[in-house]
Formats: structure tokens, sequence, C-alpha cells
């Protein structure tokens, strides 16, 4: 493994000297002069110019000093992120599209925080592109997405059909032609349908990709736009956001998914069941497992 050999070079360019790199990283000059060696020898470059005044860094070495630098904090984060603590009984990583993280991915990092044995967990927003390739590649063991994931590997472990309504800064919003219309991308389906629905309307001026933003926005500035019921129940109850009557409703599914192997412990399987029993009686929607 060369991490040794970036750390000796990274060394030799912090002190500039062989020999203080040495005395640094408590090893003998010999020692960094055969790692420094094998690291040009595997590049088959020079990189490091000896002289009196020490040693100064070649065009290729300049070049490679960024790398290394990238490569051992990228090694440091892995190191924290994958060991296991003394206390824990395992360590999971969940992927969650931003837009879910109010309600949904901060309930399971919430009930993380009580399960027993004790578990750790480390969380990562992305797009529906970057879970699906996280889970495929291992690289996250949970995913919360509004796409399905289809793959031998994976299981479904719920489905969520998620109400979104019209809302609006005030209850007298129309339901059609509104000028501050604010359009949301809420997925592929929902775009379908709102076509098929407002077949009739014209471009909306501001949108968003995000439902947390579309709302902060319309708070701030007025205007109406879809959102899921789960995200703006406090708002309406405050009379902050009133729900348009008269308006048509849709859905959006929400998956649950989880790389299923042989590796995954029994803890895995449990926090997902609690996270859904702790769906049903939190929500009025109800989860369907599926394979």
């Amino acid at each position: 493994m060369h991490l040794v050999a970036l750390k000796t070079l990274l060394a030799i360019i912090e002190t500039g000297s062989l020999i203080k790199a040495a005395e640094r990283l408590n090893v003998t000059q010999s020692t960094v002069t055969a790692r420094l060696q094998s690291l040009e020898s595997s590049l088959g470059q020079k990189l490091v110019q000896r002289n009196k005044n020490g040693a100064s860094l070649t065009a290729s070495g300049l070049k490679l000093k960024r790398y290394a630098e990238v490569i051992l904090e990228l090694w440091r984060q892995a190191e924290a992120e994958t060991a296991l603590p003394p206390d824990m009984a395992a360590i999971y990583h969940m992927g969650c599209l931003p837009d879910l993280w109010p309600q949904y991915g901060q309930m399971l990092v919430d009930l993380v925080r009580q399960v027993t044995p004790p578990i750790a967990l480390s969380s990562w927003p992305g797009s529906p592109q970057d879970l699906h390739g996280w889970l495929n590649n291992g690289v996250v063991d949970i995913a919360i997405s509004t796409t399905a994931f289809a793959s031998n590997d994976i299981y479904t472990a719920n489905q969520i059909k998620e109400q979104l309504v019209l809302v609006g800064d005030r209850p007298d919003r129309p339901v059609r032609f509104d000028p501050g219309y604010i359009y949301v991308d809420h997925g592929v389906e929902f775009a379908r349908d709102h076509i098929a629905e407002f077949s009739d309307a014209d471009v909306a001026r501001i949108s968003f990709g995000s439902s947390i933003w579309a709302k902060d926005y319309m708070l701030a500035n007025g205007g109406s736009c879809y959102l899921p019921v789960s995200l703006i129940a406090n708002e309406v109850m405050t009379n902050q956001i009133f729900v348009i009557d008269g308006a048509p409703q849709f859905t959006r599914q929400i998956y649950l998914a989880w790389r299923h192997t042989e590796q995954a412990a029994a803890s895995l399987a449990d926090l997902i069941q609690q996270f859904l029993d702790h769906i049903k009686d939190t929500s009025h929607d109800a989860f369907n497992a599926d394979r």
C-alpha cells in the first residue's frame, strides 16, 4: 500500500529534509529514502530533488502533492466512518433524498438513538441516481427515495403513498391560473399527472426541485404550490399555510430499501422493522412490504 509512502512524501515536503522527515516519522533516514524511491519507481517519475539546502519538489512531485493530500484525507475519513466504536453493536450508512429528510430521514436517525444494543449511523444526502448507485455498490446500507430500486440484492422494505395537496399563503388562492403558482418537481409520475390535470396551464415562473425550498419561498413571498401533507401539517394547524379547497390531489410513493447480504447483521433488520412500526404509528399512510 502506498499510503505510508505518501505520508512520507508529505513529511519530506513539510520539513524540507529527508533527515527531518525521518525524525518526525520516527524511522531511519534509509527507510525514508526507500519509501521515496519505491513511490518514484511506481510512478516512473522523480518526485524530490535533493540539494545542499535540503529537498525540494520536482514538477511531478508538486502535482502529486495535491493528490496525496486528498487521498490521505479520504483515508482518514474512511477509517473514522468504518471503524466500529467499542461500545457499538454495528455501524450503518443511510442515503436519503434531501426532500425526504424532515419526514423520514430524521425519524430514522432519532430511532437509532433509542435502539438497544446501540448502533451507529451516518447519513448522506443524495439524488435518486446517487442513492441507487450507492446502494448497489454497498456505499450505503439503507436508502430513502422517491424512485423504486430494482436489484436481486436490494429489498424494498416499504412503500409509502404520500398525499400532495395544493396549498397557499392564503385560503382564497385560485386553483387554476394563479400568477403566484410555484411548480415543485415531485418526480416523473407527478409531472405526468400534473400535466394531465392542468393541460391548459401556463409554465410557472418559479419552480423548485425541493419541497422544502418551495415551502420556505412561499412563506416568505406568497403564492401556491403542491406540497406533501406531512411537510406542512404544523403550518396548516397554525394558519401559516392553507389547503386550497376544490384542488385536485396527487400522491407520490416513498421507498425505503436496503441491501441484503449475508453479512447484514440482525440489528439492521431489527432497525428497519422498528422504523416501519414507528411510521405506522405516526402516519396515516400504510406501508406495504414488497420484494
